[in-house]
């Protein structure tokens, strides 16, 4: 079983490391988050881990933060509060995710042996919950940057024990 702290640390540097090198945007780990709470944004992105292991990482943050992440990783100069998300701040969304749970997966392949990542799946909307019905064991984290607050979730559960109680498929993923 991966140890809770293991999770947790390898979730803050992936989401440190992202944020820092890709975005030049210094966040801060600010404590756990309800892991079935109400989404923490309005912007939701969703990336699937299979192996021996399987499960998911969630990104969650503001219209507003995705659109200065995006402003940031593309160099432009972008209104937070200005228009809506459009399909360029959510690409980014998806991108900055991959790269944050890919990082978590690479981390964790020591205890996990090797895992893959689905292409994310971007959600834009309001007032929805989380809600795991496998009973993956997981972590949710809040992290502060640029004045706004934002999430970062992981679950993970060996496979044969997440197969045996539900298979959903997640979207961008192939199954066998």
């Amino acid at each position: 079983m991966i140890e809770q702290d293991l999770l947790i640390r390898s979730v803050i540097s992936a989401t440190t490391d992202v944020f820092s090198t890709m975005l030049d945007m210094e966040v801060k780990y600010a404590g756990e988050a309800i892991e079935d709470a109400l989404a923490g944004g309005d912007v939701v992105s969703i990336v699937g881990i299979t192996g021996d292991w399987a499960g998911s990482g969630v990104f969650c943050c503001t219209p507003g933060f995705a659109t200065t992440i995006c402003s940031r990783m593309l160099g432009t100069t972008i209104d937070p509060n200005g228009g809506a998300i459009d399909d360029e701040i959510l690409d980014v969304v998806a991108e900055v995710t991959n790269m944050m749970i890919g990082n978590i997966k690479n981390s964790l392949e020591a205890e996990t042996g090797p895992l893959a990542i689905s292409v994310p799946t971007v959600i834009h909307g309001r007032n929805f919950h989380f809600r795991n019905i496998s009973g993956l064991r997981g972590t949710a984290t809040f992290f502060e940057g640029d004045g706004e607050k934002f999430e970062v979730r992981m679950q993970l559960t060996p496979a044969q024990q997440s197969a045996s109680k539900m298979r959903v498929p997640v979207f961008g993923l192939a199954h066998v």
